[in-house]
């Protein structure tokens, strides 16, 4: 059995520069008490989280100096292009679309399914947030960087998650803009 309909996407982006080079650069240029790798690495942690849970919680539009702006925005859902074709702020429902195909085309397998052409996907609608979505937005338009077209801004997929917890709750008091 192959499993075909298992296969994941590129996954976990690796990046140039990484936690163990800002300790190296931290240890070469710092003028107070050197803390050892781990207590840093705690540090860094507990900051990154207090600022990515303020940008999600409290809707923090955090300035990054001279790096320009990180928030969340909100977009409205657009099903169709000005065209006719689909757009691309849909995004597929796979839990609800394999349900349908598995009662559509009963007696085939996964992997039989995933061969077959022309099948009907199903969308989500975004009927608990008025047909918006939300998503991490690095604003670098006042960004005063050099190359900043070859800088990429991938929030985790963590903090993605925290903004669905704000978002569903029935009690929300935090609302974003586009």
């Amino acid at each position: 059995m192959s499993h075909n309909y298992l296969k994941r996407g590129t996954g976990k982006i690796t990046g140039d520069i990484k936690k163990y080079d800002f300790f190296s650069h931290y240890r070469k240029n710092t003028k107070f008490e050197k803390l050892d790798r781990k207590t840093y690495s705690n540090f860094l942690k507990d900051l990154l989280t207090t600022y990515s849970e303020a940008i999600v919680k409290d809707n923090l539009q955090l300035k990054l100096g001279k790096l320009g702006t990180i928030r969340i925005q909100a977009k409205k859902l657009h099903f169709f292009k000005k065209n006719g074709q689909r757009a691309k702020t849909l995004k597929v429902d796979w839990g609800t679309t394999w349900k349908y195909w598995e009662k559509k085309y009963q007696g085939k397998t996964r992997d039989e399914i995933i061969d077959l052409t022309n099948k009907k996907v199903i969308y989500f609608e975004n009927d608990h947030t008025n047909q918006e979505f939300y998503q991490h937005l690095w604003d670098n338009a006042t960004a005063i960087v050099k190359y900043k077209r070859f800088y990429k801004f991938k929030p985790s997929r963590q903090y993605s998650r925290l903004i669905k917890t704000v978002v569903t709750d029935p009690n929300r008091k935090t609302f974003y803009y586009g």
